[in-house]
């Protein structure tokens, strides 16, 4: 649903807290105010004027200052470095661009264009090797449930013990990042393993099921992946999920609702992993 924002007051004297107010009221995701409110402001930091007097070039400007930075992320290589600087000044510059339409400015710079990273999905053996390489049982937990599930890693470290449902094997998943709750299942085996993981550490109702931070886990599975020879990040789980579901014949519509997209065409290209299987296998079998 496209947010109606309204106009600004001409005479406003703190533009961005007002539009960050509209925002609010306009009913928008806590994640779209949380984007928004950084890429408006790194953007009054740098141009240093009043919105209404910028031009096309103080906002291309911007945008280069932003592919021009040094993330620093040791987690990802060259490429992946790349790609997020050009995501993040996408994101940032429609934040930007909204927010001086808003305001009455009409600005039209240039939109950087951000390559989908590549989909990676584990084969039945790597998932095999895996989940056998593991130990301890939250980790083991952890990689079933993305596993089983396709959550997000940030969706799985909100859940609370409330949220599960041993019984029906179900969580609510109330933390998303379109800010619409779900219902996701998970399988007889990891039910096993959530059961004796939760009579173990005696976790209260209210209590989060993981007590680790999104970097952590991501760290973590970088190592065990590397340990592997496998790359494995809490996304590359994600896709797994995606595509095993649909080889096995679940309807897209039913994966994109378990994933949380909001639009099917981001589902849809898990259909091209699949789509590959199919041509390996016609040209091994049929020439």
């Amino acid at each position: 649903m496209k947010l109606q924002l309204g106009t600004a007051d001409p005479y406003t004297q703190d533009p961005l807290n007002d539009f960050i107010n509209a925002l609010t009221i306009s009913g928008a995701t806590e994640n779209t105010i949380r984007i928004y409110s950084i890429a408006i402001k790194d953007f009054l930091d740098y141009v240093r004027k009043d919105p209404r007097e910028v031009t096309v070039s103080d906002v291309n400007n911007w945008i280069m200052n932003i592919l021009r930075r040094d993330t620093r992320d040791k987690n990802n290589d060259v490429n992946d470095k790349r790609r997020k600087k050009t995501v993040t000044a996408r994101l940032y510059t429609i934040a930007v661009i909204r927010f001086l339409k808003w305001l009455g400015k009409d600005v039209r710079p240039t939109i950087p264009r951000a390559r989908r990273r590549e989909v990676r999905a584990l084969t039945e053996e790597q998932v095999n090797v895996l989940m056998n390489s593991l130990r301890k049982t939250r980790d083991k937990l952890i990689v079933s449930l993305l596993l089983d599930t396709g959550l997000r890693a940030k969706e799985l470290l909100s859940v609370t013990v409330s949220d599960i449902n041993l019984n029906n094997r179900s969580i609510i998943v109330r933390n998303t990042k379109n800010g619409e709750a779900r219902v996701v299942f998970f399988t007889e085996k990891t039910a096993k393993l959530l059961s004796a993981y939760l009579q173990r550490n005696n976790l209260k109702p209210e209590d989060k099921l993981f007590k680790i931070t999104y970097h952590a886990l991501y760290r973590k599975l970088k190592r065990i992946g590397k340990k592997l020879g496998i790359d494995l990040r809490p996304h590359v789980l994600r896709h797994t999920f995606a595509t095993n579901a649909i080889r096995k014949g679940v309807q897209l519509p039913i994966v994109q609702r378990l994933l949380g997209h909001k639009d099917i065409r981001t589902t849809q290209i898990y259909t091209h992993l699949v789509n590959e299987d199919v041509e390996q296998i016609y040209k091994k079998i049929l020439g």
